[in-house]
This record gives C-alpha cells, structure tokens and sequence, in this order.
C-alpha cells in the first residue's frame, strides 16, 4: 500500500487522468441531443431613431420541434414488431394471418407518387368505413439481400406519416398465402 502511495504523490492528478486517457478517440462534438423548450423562435422590429435593425430573438426550429413532439406522442410502427397498445393475442393472430383481410390494395405499377397518394386515399376511406384488417401488396423482388422493392421499403416508412399514423394500430408483414415479404397486413383502428 506504501508503494502505491509513494508512486502516484509525485503524479498530479493531470498528468495521471492523460496518462490513462491518452488512447481514447477524442470527440470534437458532444453528442448529447438537448431539447429546448423554449418558445418559437420570433422576430421583433426595433424601431429607433438611433438604430433601425431587425433584432432576432433565439429560439430552437419551429419544425424540429414539431417532429419530436409527434415521434414522442405515437411510436413508431416496425411491421416486425409488437407496438405498444395492442393486445399480445391480437398482435400474434395478425402475424399468423388469422384476422383476415377484409380487402386489398395492390400497388404493382405504381409509381412511388401515385402509390403514396392512392394508399393515403384508399386508407382513409377504408378507415371510415370502419373496415379494420386491410391488406397491402407492395411487391418485391429478389435480390443479394433476399426481399427488396421501392415500394416495399417505402409503404412501412408511408404508414408512420400523419394522418395514416393516426388510423393504423399495427403493421406486419404477411403469411406466405397472401403475398409473404411483398405484403403487409395493416390493422386499422376502430372509427368512433
């Protein structure tokens, strides 16, 4: 114990903490997130007869703001897993594709526009006529990394986007019968 004493008295607490951190990869840039909730930014006109410049007040992005209050309020939906707010029985019959579509939406030949707009209709009128298990064929092709397709990446991304965040209750991909990797089952939720 004398020894340890005796080795590090001579060592200033400096020179010990870079002598043990001196291989650690140095950051630039903290990489904490910190959210302001502060108001909007604003600009205020201050008319002088001295000085007539525009005074910005701070503040953080409007939109910025925007987008992290609504990923705060509904989590984002991943058609391979579980959400919150469902039931673990109701969840595991919709991957098995034991709730059954009630109708379908084929997206072949679509462009990316015309299929994010036509599902967005399509939605929302089955969503009004309170028709709950919709089945949503996308397509896919084989390639290196087993399933791949334009729409096949993009519909799952299209259904987090409000106002089809607001109606959809969970996603999953299908049962091989209706259309495996290039479909996905979309639990609607009910109409009040």
């Amino acid at each position: 114990m004398s020894d340890f004493k005796n080795n590090t008295s001579n060592i200033s607490d400096k020179e010990l903490w870079d002598k043990i951190t001196k291989k650690d990869k140095k950051y630039s840039k903290s990489n904490r997130v910190i959210f302001n909730k502060s108001k909007p930014a604003k600009i205020e006109k201050n008319i002088n007869e001295k000085n007539k410049l525009n005074k910005f007040v701070e503040a953080p992005a409007i939109k910025e703001e925007i987008i992290i209050n609504k990923l705060l309020e509904e989590k984002y939906l991943d058609p391979k897993e579980i959400p919150a707010g469902i039931s673990l029985n109701q969840a595991e019959n919709l991957k098995k594709g034991k709730i059954r579509p009630e109708v379908e939406i084929d997206l072949h030949g679509f462009t990316q526009e015309k299929a994010n707009s036509y599902l967005k209709d399509k939605l929302t009128e089955f969503h009004k006529k309170n028709i709950r298990c919709v089945l949503v064929i996308t397509g896919k092709k084989i390639g290196k990394n087993g399933a791949e397709g334009v729409l096949r990446r993009e519909v799952p991304k299209w259904l987090n986007i409000s106002p089809l965040r607001q109606m959809i209750i969970m996603t999953s991909w299908a049962q091989n019968k209706d259309g495996g990797d290039g479909a996905l089952y979309v639990l609607l939720k009910k109409r009040r």
